[in-house]
């Protein structure tokens, strides 16, 4: 089993926390202020406040942070379970501050540094070698965001760092350029199946590195 440092997810999960903490707050507000200012509907007081939750939840713009940041804790919760397969001489380091954004996964290992990017989407997926399409759309926004990351820790490692787009539960392989796009199901197998090219020492370097970046 891969050693893992930190937590898969990690950032995603406390956004879900913050979001269910002001529900909460405002659930609880609005039922303390009806106890206090109007004591005759205190039957009514926790209804009204669930109510309100409930309509806060059902703003599109609420909803669409809450269900975004939902899908990508699963996604990246599946794919970190998935990496912690890899043998012992990998490492896997979850939710890498880069300043400003994360990355995902950074796995260090005998074939090399990956920044393993993941994509809990719905609709199609289709890699060609001049761009990624997803539900019809060319999404060259996603191609930048798996380059720029690995610019980042290439500039943090001083190592060339490859990135890897994974799209959750998409049966897909291929190559944008030269960036690696697939499912989580050829993950495992396409990294074990990569020759060697890191020393020991060089691995450890790395890591020492990455653990301070882990969040």
């Amino acid at each position: 089993m891969a050693r893992e440092i930190g937590k898969a997810g990690k950032t995603l999960y406390k956004r879900l926390l913050r979001i269910a903490a002001v529900l909460g707050g405002v659930g609880l507000a609005i039922w303390l202020l009806i106890k206090l200012t109007a004591p005759w509907m205190g039957a009514l007081a926790l209804p009204i406040a669930l109510l309100v939750m409930v309509r806060m939840l059902q703003d599109k713009e609420v909803e669409r942070l809450v269900v975004a940041s939902a899908r990508g804790y699963r996604g990246e919760a599946q794919v970190g379970r998935l990496l912690s397969g890899l043998p012992s001489t990998w490492k896997v380091y979850h939710d890498v501050d880069l300043g400003g954004e994360n990355a995902d996964h950074v796995v260090v290992g005998p074939a090399d540094v990956f920044n393993v990017e993941v994509k809990n989407y719905t609709g199609s997926v289709e890699v060609r070698p001049n761009g990624l399409w997803v539900r019809g759309q060319r999404r060259d926004d996603l191609v930048r965001q798996a380059w720029r990351q690995a610019h980042k820790l290439q500039e943090l490692l001083g190592v060339e760092v490859q990135p890897i787009l994974v799209f959750l539960g998409r049966k897909v392989k291929g190559q944008v350029g030269r960036l690696w796009v697939m499912g989580e199901e050829d993950l495992l197998a396409h990294l074990k199946a990569l020759p060697p090219c890191l020393t020991f020492a060089e691995a450890r370097q790395i890591g020492e590195a990455l653990e301070r970046r882990v969040r």
